[in-house]
């Protein structure tokens, strides 16, 4: 409840209080005065008739009594019934008439019994006999009509009495705490690091304090994230680049390696020898072979800037490597064709000879490649070519199917639905209880199965990656459906899905009409939300506006700018698993962790370790920012031994 709710509710309670005593005490008085005045009333009754009587009682005319009492029992009157005994002879004449007020109390209100009606008996003489017994009866209809109204007119006045009095409290409050509102609305802002404004002092001094403290509180929060993206960078920069060609490093190479391994997708690596740049020499007009490396990492990027995750990196000093992933040999003749043109440009435009200015290694990823053969692989391709003089030459790969045979299988899997679904459990740090399950597919071809991750590449290839999410989704709705005590399950979707805003609202709609937004989680992969910002932050804000949780997978395999994280606003982010599978043993890459999870866990972003294979693992990293971890410290299990795994647990 908000404070201006809270006064409010004191003053109206308090007022209530007063006027329910106010009313108490009108009530009591207004009912003396009114059980007063039927006593009158009735005794002025008693008088008037007993003296009217007197005359007809004397001639003993009954007809008389008669027209009289007829004349007396009117609608003006407050007598409900008269009863009149001579005494000289015993006769008993009775009158009676229904008493109504003209606006009667509501039976509720009589049904208290608060006034009794009056009944008074008299004696009439004329001084020296006895004439007669006259008794008389008073209702009470008109006196509880004269009660409820005087009632009623209190009470509406203390109705509007309270409710003005309501109002105008709320709104002087309302007015007094707008600068409180103002801190919170500003505090939201600066909860997703946005310093771009300051809060305009109030003229309330105690609140013009507070506004200074918070405007301080917020110049120093602004230094802390500008300190740390500082940080980010300078490490970044520091560990990860060659400095005189601001290209990424060997070390950065080998973890992108290292990182794209793991992950399982296909994909080439290239080294190409810049032999020409031994030939340079700025003092003959060419550029310095520093700047030609530069100039030559610009252009491959820029032939490469539509592949994800796609690297260049320099490793030597006269050569560059170039990373590809998710593309095969045929797409990977392609981008080498426009690398060659590149590169023959960058050495016409230094007036060198073309012919044997360079050699390219390929190696196309095999299925037990580690860094190192890949790395060996392409190096003797590329001294093949430099022997060969063919400019190019390709490694021997040696895949388990066919890429047709896989591409078949593919498409008949999703006709059918045939994948197979493994889930992963996630672990809350702190209590080590199920939080999520990640959900991944596999295929089988033959008697071998293939993970999701080592054709994803090739359902976007084939145009089917949309109809691979749909089917996946359509499948966890039923199983969520069918049992409501399963933990939440979270989803990778591909990038042709998150791209795509009609798959997005289909995805939404598909999950409130099924009332799953707090048990079905969606994910996608960093590299999307570097290379496809606009199309990201589109999704992320429908997914927020629907209250349906997503994430970010392999979150710092770019180890860059986390900006992106202010803007997507994520609920969770997965770290990647080259921070535990490192297997060169190098730690520059923790400096630039510690920061990058500071910066989530600051804007409210759980953080979930992947990869961990024991719980030794978690100590390499800083396990106060750690929200969750999964990995072979519980392997997946199939789908159909969910419940199972469930009664384990339990």
């Amino acid at each position: 409840m908000t404070i201006t709710n809270k006064i409010t509710l004191v003053v109206a309670t308090t007022l209530l209080f007063l006027c329910a005593a106010m009313a108490y005490a009108e009530f009591t008085v207004n009912l003396a005065f009114i059980k007063q005045e039927m006593q009158f009333q009735t005794n002025s009754a008693m008088q008037n008739l007993s003296a009217a009587l007197v005359p007809i009682l004397e001639t003993g005319d009954l007809d008389k009594s008669e027209r009289f009492f007829e004349t007396v029992m009117n609608d003006k009157t407050a007598l409900s019934q008269v009863t009149l005994q001579w005494l000289f002879n015993g006769d008993l004449q009775t009158w009676s008439q229904e008493v109504t007020a003209s606006q009667p109390a509501p039976e509720w209100f009589v049904a208290f019994d608060l006034i009794q009606p009056i009944w008074l008996t008299k004696t009439i003489s004329n001084g020296w006999a006895d004439l007669a017994t006259l008794s008389i009866v008073i209702e009470t209809d008109n006196a509880y009509s004269t009660l409820w109204q005087l009632f009623r007119s209190f009470l509406i006045s203390s109705i509007i009495l309270i409710t003005a009095a309501t109002l105008v409290v709320r709104y002087t409050i309302a007015r007094m705490l707008s600068p409180v509102k103002t801190i919170t609305l500003e505090a939201k802002r600066i909860a997703k690091l946005d310093f771009s404004n300051a809060v305009p002092a109030p003229k309330t001094s105690d609140l013009s304090e507070l506004t200074t403290a918070f405007n301080d509180m917020s110049s120093q929060l602004q230094n802390l994230f500008e300190t740390l993206n500082e940080e980010i960078s300078s490490l970044r920069k520091k560990y990860l680049y060659d400095e005189s060609s601001s290209l990424p490093n060997r070390s950065f190479l080998i973890r992108q390696t290292e990182s794209w391994l793991l992950d399982g997708d296909c994909g080439v690596l290239m080294l190409i020898n810049l032999k020409w740049l031994e030939n340079t020499d700025p003092k003959q007009g060419t550029k310095n072979f520093n700047e030609c490396i530069r100039s030559m990492g610009q252009s491959i990027e820029h032939i490469l800037e539509q592949t994800n995750d796609s690297l260049v990196a320099r490793t030597a000093k006269y050569e560059i490597a170039v990373l590809i992933p998710s593309i095969h040999e045929q797409q990977a003749r392609e981008h080498l064709r426009k690398i060659i043109r590149a590169i023959n440009s960058e050495i016409i435009s230094n007036g060198l000879p073309i012919a044997n200015g360079f050699a390219i290694g390929v190696a196309e990823r095999n299925t037990d490649d580690t860094v190192s053969s890949l790395l060996e692989r392409a190096n003797i391709a590329k001294n093949q070519a430099d022997i060969e003089s063919t400019v190019f030459a390709f490694s021997q790969t040696s895949q388990e199917h066919s890429q047709e045979q896989l591409d078949e299988k593919l498409v008949e899997a999703l006709q059918n639905e045939t994948f197979e679904y493994m889930l992963q459990p996630v672990f809350a740090t702190a209590s080590h209880e199920i939080q999520q399950y990640e959900v991944f597919a596999r295929l089988q071809i033959g008697n071998t199965f293939i993970c999701a991750n080592k054709w994803v590449s090739d359902l976007s290839r084939l145009s089917i990656a949309q109809g691979f999410d749909r089917c996946v989704v359509k499948k966890l709705v039923t199983v969520l459906k069918c049992d409501k005590e399963i933990a939440p399950l979270s989803i990778n979707l591909t990038s042709d899905s998150i791209k795509d805003p009609d798959f997005i609202k289909w995805l939404i709609d598909t999950v409130m009409a099924n009332k799953l937004k707090n048990r079905l989680y969606f994910e996608f992969a960093e590299a999307i939300a570097c290379n496809h910002p606009e199309d990201c932050e589109l999704a992320c804000r429908s997914f927020n506006e629907a209250g349906i949780r997503f994430g970010i997978d392999r979150f710092g395999q770019h180890l860059a700018s986390v900006s992106f994280l202010k803007v997507l606003e994520p609920h969770f982010v997965k770290l990647d698993h080259s921070f535990i599978q490192n297997r060169d043993g190098s730690s520059d890459h923790l400096l630039l962790l510690k920061p990058i999870i500071k910066m989530a866990s600051s804007l409210g972003i759980e953080v979930i370790a992947s990869s961990i294979e024991y719980k030794q693992q978690l100590s390499k990293l800083p396990i106060s920012n750690i929200d969750a971890y999964f990995g072979f410290i519980s392997p997946p299990f199939a789908l159909e031994s969910l419940n199972d795994e469930m009664q384990k647990s339990a």
